[in-house]
């Protein structure tokens, strides 16, 4: 049996002789798709995400202090009332108030509890020593939306208090 083959090429008489080695070297030809519209649509896919992608600043982080190295926590930060903000649902079920210790007068509006906050460092003395040491506690009432509650904290925080927490019932 002869190791080779002929291959006629068109138009051309003689037969050319091609054997099994060359054949082998030649191997089957490699299928390879083509790239460039695939890159097309990958930078037209990482564009079109760059340019509707909206950056939005961070909502914050709810600040957390650790009392001093060997200090404990008791010696490090005096026992002060702390000021505590009610926050109730109101007749309907967008509303709610805000009553800070259980006071007669509430509000519904998050910018006057936020003056109101303001007043209460201005009367119990040196807003900045206010600020720095009384606790203020947010228990939301009964099936308060969230947002609200969180409004509340966000008032707290403009206010300048440096202890803001939650309380539970």
């Amino acid at each position: 049996m002869p190791s080779y083959t002929t291959e006629t090429i068109p138009g051309e008489d003689a037969a050319h002789y091609k054997s099994n080695r060359q054949k082998r070297k030649q191997g089957s030809p490699k299928m390879q798709p083509p790239l460039t519209p695939m890159i097309d649509v990958t930078f037209q896919l990482l564009l079109f995400f760059l340019l509707t992608c909206q950056f939005r600043v961070a909502e914050g982080q709810i600040p957390g202090s650790l009392p001093a190295k060997g200090a404990p926590a008791s010696v490090q930060q005096p026992d002060l009332k702390e000021i505590r903000i009610s926050v109730r649902p109101g007749m309907d079920a967008d509303t709610v108030g805000f009553f800070i210790d259980n006071e007669q007068a509430g509000t519904t509006e998050p910018r006057a509890l936020y003056e109101q906050l303001i007043a209460r460092q201005q009367r119990l003395g040196d807003p900045e020593l206010i600020r720095e040491k009384v606790p203020v506690m947010i228990e939301p009432v009964d099936v308060v939306p969230w947002e609200f509650v969180v409004e509340a904290f966000n008032q707290a925080v403009r206010a300048k208090f440096k202890h803001i927490g939650f309380a539970s019932r």
